[in-house]
Formats: C-alpha cells, structure tokens, sequence
C-alpha cells in the first residue's frame, strides 16, 4: 500500500503547483504539509466514503478545518473520483466553485471552512449529533498548529471531552509554522500534548508523512471506540516534497514567479513539457 500512496502523492504534489500557478491563488505550502495526511484518510481505508453518493448516510466525515489547504483536498477528492480534473482546473477562475477555500457546493465537502478555529467546533456539532442518533460514522478535522492559538478551539477541545465524543477524531498538523514566523516564537502552543492531555484527550503523536505512521494513528475501530477522545499531534513540514519551499520563510499563500516554478518542476521530477501537459 505505501508504494501506492507514495505514487498519489507525487502526482498530486505536480497537480497542486500546477492548480497553484493557473488560478493564481492557493496555498501551495501548507497544503503539502497536509496531504499525505489526507491521501492516508482517504486512499489508507481509513475514511468510508461513496463518490457515487457524497451525502451518503453512513459515511465518515472529514472536516479540513485549516481550509487554506484547499488545494491538498480537492486534488484528493478529484482522484477520488467525486469530480474530473478538468472541472478542478477552473480552481480560482470566475464562476468556478473552487475558490481558494473549500465550501459544500463541492462534491465531497461537508461545510465551508477557511476562517480558523471553527472547524472544530463544526465537527463537534457532527459528532454529538452522531452519538444522539447512536450513528456509527466518524467524526475527522484536520486543524492547523497555528490555528490552535483561536479561542474556539479550546472552547471546542472542551466540548469534546465534555461530551465524551470519542467518535471525533482531531488531527493537528504540526508544521511550527504560521504566515508571520515560526510558532514558538508567534504564540508558542507547547507544550500542546500536555495541555490535550489535561483536557482529558487520548493523545498521540506520529510523523505526518511516514504512511505506516499515519495509518497506525488514524484507523479506529468504530465498533470498538476508544474511551477518551483522540487527538493525533503529526510533525509536517511545510511544503513537503519540494525543497525551493520546505520550511521556508515567506511562501504562506504565494504564487511562485516563473523562475521559482521552473526550479519546483525540476524538483518534482517532470520536464516543463509535461507539466504543461498535466
């Protein structure tokens, strides 16, 4: 399987500069911090899923709460199959449903996301609503690190716990770093274990882009939850798979210059023809 994954997630890393550097927008960094996290859910047999039927009953949710990782998930759900890549390509366009940040007009989104911190209280909603219907779906979000510096996120984390919703599972995509500095010197969150341990979370941690990792930490067994809600802290680095931008100061939410992309398609292996081609 990690083979396979390993094979997206190079197609999808080209697919991402390419949506990034046609539609003039995006967040190209944060969203390869994000998506072998999200090829591991959606192509790991982590999250059930119909791309038939988006609103099907029984299936899992995932809300991507850090929403300007857009361009992570829509590539995922694309080669999922709940959309072509040539509707994607309209990514920033007029008219396009694809805008920077995800809404539920796209096939496979469960709600608008992008302002930070509110993913999680959404989730929370989801996932009390599940355990008063004695659904069996899951509950996923994917928060940001920075992004755990909003207040309704401790409110929401509070909830969870409160609540006892094991049926929610809270991903942070630990990358230390926010669009003005490195976290620990921004706002320091650390040590954020400790203070989700305190809350009364079930607390792991893993690396984010080790597929044998992600798996371990994600798959639960929905007829057998765990006792305490679980909250999975994965080290990312930001703009993973392309060293131009690996933690890099200055590359939250740009567009590469033409020198810059010419560089980032030789670092993803293609020739200037073929990424034209994608």
């Amino acid at each position: 399987m990690k083979n396979d994954l390993d094979k997206i997630a190079i197609n999808l890393r080209r697919k991402i500069i390419k949506l990034c550097w046609l539609g003039k927008g995006g967040h190209i960094t944060s969203s390869l911090s994000a998506l072998d996290i999200l090829i591991t859910l959606y192509f790991g047999d982590i999250l059930q899923f119909n791309n038939q039927d988006p609103e099907m009953e029984e299936r899992d949710r995932f809300i991507l709460s850090k929403g300007h990782a857009a361009l992570a998930l829509y590539n995922v759900l694309c080669e999922a199959g709940f959309f072509q890549w040539n509707s994607l390509m309209t990514f920033c366009k007029p008219g396009t449903i694809f805008g920077a940040e995800p809404t539920p007009k796209i096939p496979g989104i469960e709600g608008a996301t992008g302002s930070l911190g509110h993913g999680l209280s959404f989730g929370v909603g989801i996932a009390l609503s599940a355990k008063l219907k004695k659904a069996s779906h899951l509950t996923y979000v994917l928060t940001g690190d920075g992004e755990c510096q909003e207040g309704c996120i401790w409110e929401a984390a509070m909830s969870i716990t409160n609540f006892k919703l094991n049926n929610l599972i809270w991903i942070i995509d630990y990358n230390g770093r926010q669009v003005n500095g490195r976290i620990s010197e921004v706002m320091n969150i650390d040590p954020l274990d400790k203070k989700l341990e305190a809350f009364g979370f079930d607390v792991v941690s893993a690396n984010g882009h080790n597929y044998n990792d992600l798996i371990s930490v994600l798959k639960v067994d929905k007829f057998n939850l765990p006792i305490k809600p679980r909250a999975i802290i994965l080290h990312t680095i930001k703009g993973k798979g392309i060293p131009l931008c690996e933690d890099k100061e200055n590359w939250h939410g740009r567009v590469p210059i033409e020198e810059e992309l010419n560089i980032i398609i030789e670092q993803l292996g293609i020739t200037k023809k073929d990424f034209e081609e994608l």
